[in-house]
């Protein structure tokens, strides 16, 4: 499944954990869902459609 991330101060939603960009630390927001608002990576989407997204599961990110 796959887990969309973001930090608080931001609206962009990543879901590639090998994106250049993806979010760590505190200060983040997850979501198992699609989010229905923000934005969306534009390199955790190049990476989707490339096959190269490497995602971690909902339950290797839970705190």
């Amino acid at each position: 499944m796959v887990v969309y991330r973001r930090k608080e101060d931001s609206q962009t939603w990543h879901w590639c954990s090998n994106c250049s960009q993806y979010p760590t630390g505190q200060d983040i927001i997850k979501r198992q869902s699609r989010p229905e608002y923000g934005e969306f990576c534009e390199e955790c989407t190049v990476k989707e459609q490339t096959g190269d997204c490497k995602s971690d599961s909902f339950f290797s990110v839970r705190k």
